[in-house]
């Protein structure tokens, strides 16, 4: 169904973006503002370039995935995000029983692009150890690690065009503030949907990005959906505090795509089989698998 990208490079320089307003970025909107969304999935076509992060800024939004969660039941909560689907208990039974997909938004969780030459100096400047930071150094492509930042997690990604970085807000502020120029914030550009349960692998594997979560915390895939670029990375320890470096697996693909897409992605997995749950129950599923 999807079509797998060629691995990136690692660690250049990030080339200079300007700002674009985030109206035409495809930020998700009021209900009255909302485009209609797709009446249905339209093929996946592979990419034959490098993934570019730069790749992530549509210019239009191309699926509705507000109005997608509005009609399965979601009730939001003040940021925006589905806080739940009716039952907190029975998606947090999904969770841990099958596969969830769950809207993260950009508030609590962030999306954040380093490079250049601040990179690593902003990593420990935000917290992270110098053997962290040498051991995310030593990695090819397409791997990565979760880095503790003091108490808290973060999953970072060797990406072309420097690091992706999933962190609390907490952390990605530090980042942000130490990095400067060598920092991006991709909040009005991206969204952050996550593949959580046992069956998240399998699922992934209907959709032709297979792999993924057999490999260590950090591992990603890039794929095409509708003409631009997906990461699909074995996350989740960004959710926890005092993170077990033990543990080398967790039952969460997290995939970052660009607002443009994300309804018409959140579709794709959900007609192969993922439910949509809500923040309420991944945070009880964070809670219980600490």
């Amino acid at each position: 169904m999807f079509a797998t990208c060629a691995a990136p490079a690692r660690f250049p320089a990030l080339p200079a973006r300007a700002s674009t307003p985030a109206s035409a970025r495809g930020s998700r909107a009021a209900a009255a503002a909302r485009v209609g969304r797709s009446s249905r999935l339209r093929g996946v076509v592979a990419r034959a370039a490098d993934f570019d992060l730069d790749a992530l800024m549509p210019d239009s939004i191309e699926g509705d995935l507000e109005g997608l969660q509005e009609e399965a039941g979601a009730n939001f909560d003040d940021d925006g995000l589905p806080l739940d689907y009716g039952d907190v208990d029975a998606e947090l039974a999904v969770l841990n029983a099958s596969a969830g997909i769950v809207d993260r938004g950009a508030v609590k969780y962030r999306l954040i692009r380093l490079g250049g030459k601040e990179a690593v100096p902003a990593l420990k400047a935000a917290g992270a150890s110098s053997d962290a930071v040498e051991a995310l150094l030593s990695l090819g492509p397409n791997e990565g690690a979760a880095v503790a930042f003091g108490e808290k997690t973060a999953m970072v990604h060797v990406q072309n065009g420097g690091l992706l970085v999933v962190a609390p807000d907490t952390v990605a502020d530090k980042l942000v503030a130490n990095a400067n120029e060598s920092a991006a914030d991709l909040a009005e550009q991206c969204a952050l949907l996550s593949l959580v349960g046992p069956d998240a692998p399998s699922l992934l594997a209907r959709a032709g990005v297979g792999g993924v979560m057999d490999r260590p915390l950090g591992a990603h895939q890039t794929f095409g959906f509708e003409g631009r670029p997906v990461v699909a990375s074995h996350g989740g320890a960004e959710m926890f505090d005092d993170f077990d470096k033990r543990t080398t697996t967790l039952a969460c693909c997290n995939l970052v795509t660009d607002e443009g897409v994300a309804g018409l992605l959140w579709a794709a997995m959900t007609s192969l089989g993922a439910k949509p749950a809500g923040t309420a129950s991944l945070e009880k599923w964070a809670e219980t698998n600490r």
